[in-house]
């Protein structure tokens, strides 16, 4: 065998290429493809982007919920659109292991983008409103936000990267929301998501003007009281 030193050097690496080592478990020699280390990598978060954490989204939950990974509350969901996407659980360690939770804390309130990391045509930017603890798995965080844009789905296995979204390329007009109350209630109870205490405004299906007392559950939540049952819109501005 040559030295090492005499081999050419390759100017044209592809993820097929291959390096010879040592694995760590037993010192057996063995090949590692490039692909298979940028993996590693990106499944480990092994190499720093500030403001990335990386978690692989698993939906086998027979063994239990695995630190670093995202995953729905039941389990499953591969091909999810990320159109649909409201609410997702989220463990307190990225796929590093490391704890972030103070890191992903400061993301409440602000958009998000949620990408596969071998391929970024997968992807969903969002309004992240809450992230509360959950009460059985406290070593996991749920995740409620609202979609801006997306492209593809939720692939199980693959591993995602959660990053700060620059609130720049999000319109920051004002927020609003319509609600349509199909079935007659003197009760309606209205999920809109704007983060903040809006004004309301409601009508009848004759749009004429109907008032009612308002009762604001929390930023993202609020209930309309009324005297008798109809149904209508709200515009919540």
């Amino acid at each position: 065998m040559a030295r090492i030193s005499t081999y050419i050097i390759d100017t044209a690496v592809t993820l097929s290429d291959k390096w010879i080592g040592t694995d760590s478990s037993g010192g057996a020699t063995k090949n590692f493809t490039a692909k298979s280390i940028a993996d590693l990598f990106n499944e480990k978060g092994s190499v720093g982007i500030v403001n990335q954490s990386n978690f692989l989204f698993q939906t086998d939950l027979s063994g239990g919920r695995k630190p670093g990974t995202i995953s729905f509350t039941a389990g499953g969901g591969s091909t999810t659109s990320f159109s649909a996407l409201t609410t997702i659980k989220i463990s307190k360690y990225a796929s590093s292991t490391n704890l972030i939770l103070n890191y992903l804390e400061t993301l409440v309130s602000k958009p998000i983008m949620l990408a596969q990391l071998d391929d970024l045509n997968n992807f969903g930017v969002y309004k992240l409103y809450s992230l509360t603890q959950d009460v059985t798995e406290t070593d996991f965080y749920n995740a409620n936000f609202t979609l801006i844009e997306s492209n593809g789905s939720l692939l199980s296995e693959k591993t995602y990267g959660i990053v700060a979204y620059p609130a720049a390329a999000v319109d920051q007009g004002d927020k609003n929301f319509v609600f349509t109350q199909a079935v007659a209630s003197n009760t309606w109870v209205i999920q809109h998501n704007l983060n903040k205490f809006p004004s309301v405004t409601s009508v009848n299906i004759n749009d004429f003007e109907v008032y009612g007392e308002v009762v604001f559950n929390n930023i993202n939540s609020l209930t309309i009281n009324f005297s008798a049952a109809f149904s209508g819109k709200a515009f919540i501005n």
